[in-house]
């Protein structure tokens, strides 16, 4: 089959999350269960004296576990097939290889990630539940950063607070050129697609510690090319202020070339991981999933 079907690849996503289901079902409750002794842990080991101060240390430790299980995951796009009975029946599913493919990263890259987020949900549910029931009722005013004063208790959510970590803060709006925020945008996204391409790659093309060597390439990558702005005295980005107000911002050369040289990474990773994946054999090396020979 050389044609891509929606009708076979919605087939192909239901197949994979059916063959996973119980294994999803056990992580879920695992890791619902994993969240809500972590924070009953964390507020024993640490004494937190106010509610806001305990939500914005689950929200910084959350934030972190989450970043990295959902990394995990990603990399772990082929680890499902890699036994040879298991890869046996996939290949002989009636379906195309980019429609195998895309199912494979769907199930990974979304379904996965949404499982793990609704897990802290659920999780964090689960502690605020028990203070409600059971926990101090102390009601806490604070004013954060100057902001207006937000009312926060010992049974308020997580979530919040973690979301707030792991999305990217740039200059507000109305306080910047449009260029300057258009191009902050577009090489977080850059950033963002290459890392996943990244991964993906290295979750097709090797079959053991994919995530360590994928990690691995990542920092090798941003050290190099951090040394090299500094070498040369270059920055991204570059804002000015006067008396606390914003007044203009730079857009800096290597932001330019991450603009530019990301997305072709990112197209070639995208690329190559498929070509890996269309030449699976039911045989293969010990550690990758591609014969050069």
């Amino acid at each position: 089959m050389n044609t891509f079907s929606f009708n076979r690849f919605g087939k192909m996503l239901r197949w994979v999350l059916s063959v996973n289901q119980r294994r999803i079902l056990y992580a879920m409750a695992g890791s619902v269960v994993g969240v809500f002794m972590a924070e009953m842990i964390l507020l024993r080991m640490s004494s937190y004296d106010s509610p806001f101060t305990m939500l914005r240390h689950y929200g910084d430790v959350g934030a972190a576990l989450f970043a990295v299980a959902s990394l995990i995951l990603v990399s772990s796009i082929v680890s499902g097939v890699n036994e040879k009975r298991k890869r046996e029946a996939f290949l002989m599913l009636p379906a195309s290889n980019l429609e195998k493919f895309l199912a494979l990263m769907t199930y990974t890259s979304v379904v996965c990630v949404l499982g793990v987020f609704l897990a802290f949900v659920l999780g964090d549910s689960l502690r605020m539940a028990w203070f409600w029931v059971s926990g101090p009722y102390t009601e806490i005013e604070t004013s954060v950063m100057g902001n207006p004063v937000e009312t926060y208790y010992w049974w308020s959510s997580a979530i919040p607070k973690m979301m707030d970590n792991l999305t990217p803060h740039i200059l507000e709006a109305d306080s910047c050129n449009w260029f300057y925020l258009v191009m902050n945008l577009f090489v977080i996204a850059a950033i963002a697609v290459w890392t996943h391409s990244l991964l993906i790659i290295g979750g097709t093309l090797f079959r053991k510690y994919s995530f360590v060597i994928s990690c691995l390439v990542f920092i090798l990558f941003w050290v190099i090319f951090v040394k090299t702005m500094h070498y040369f005295e270059l920055s991204m980005f570059t804002s000015t202020w006067e008396n606390g107000r914003y007044v203009s911002g730079e857009v800096g050369i290597p932001a330019y070339i991450l603009a530019v040289l990301l997305p072709l990474f990112s197209v070639f990773n995208y690329w190559a991981s498929f070509h890996i994946f269309k030449n699976l054999q039911l045989v293969t090396n010990k550690w990758t999933n591609y014969d050069i020979h």
